[in-house]
């Protein structure tokens, strides 16, 4: 919220009144995902913590996720099988009827078609149902799930405004807009 203060000058021959803002809030810069959405969302843990522990976290980004939908039984020949990561989500939504909508979301997104590349890995389907899975959930996080915290102001105002993309779309090495979530992607205000 933006508060106005009316300053007045009455020094000089005729009084001048100015207005400024206090507590105005920052622009959004669209960019790398803020740490503090992890903090400031209660998003809910969706990998099962017994498939993850069975991946190494030596492994890259792909091949973890990659693993953990294998181990989770979400790939069928180095596919990822819809209809089970669907109705694992089905089952999740009717366990936290608060996330409802984005599981719809998510799985109308990140489902219904074939998912081109959401990142810098090529033909890795797991990573990229992953973090268009994750980017959908942080856009379409119901308003009781982020917290009130004057901290989390921007990481909400980031959520709404910004496309959610992999922190490695941001490498200097990688050409800016490469990454698909990114193509779009407003640099300011």
């Amino acid at each position: 919220m933006i508060l106005l203060r009316r300053k007045v000058n009455s020094h000089q021959a005729g009084a001048t009144s100015t207005c400024e803002a206090d507590n105005a809030a920052p622009p959004v810069l669209c960019g790398v995902t803020p740490n503090a959405i992890y903090q400031c969302l209660g998003t809910p843990k969706v990998v099962k913590k017994e498939a993850s522990s069975q991946c190494s976290s030596d492994l890259g980004e792909c091949e973890k996720m990659s693993c953990i939908f294998s181990k989770s039984g979400w790939m069928k020949d180095n596919k990822v099988d819809k209809e089970k990561f669907s109705a694992y989500f089905d089952q999740f939504a009717k366990e936290n009827p608060d996330w409802q909508v984005a599981v719809e979301h998510m799985k109308s997104n990140c489902l219904s078609n074939d998912l081109p590349p959401q990142g810098v890995h090529l033909n890795c389907p797991a990573y990229d149902v992953m973090i268009c899975a994750f980017a959908n959930f942080i856009k379409s996080a119901p308003a009781s799930q982020w917290s009130s915290s004057a901290h989390c102001d921007y990481p909400r105002r980031f959520a709404a405004s910004c496309p959610v993309c992999p922190t490695a779309c941001f490498a200097p090495s990688i050409p800016i807009g490469s990454c698909n979530a990114c193509l779009s992607l407003p640099r300011s205000p």
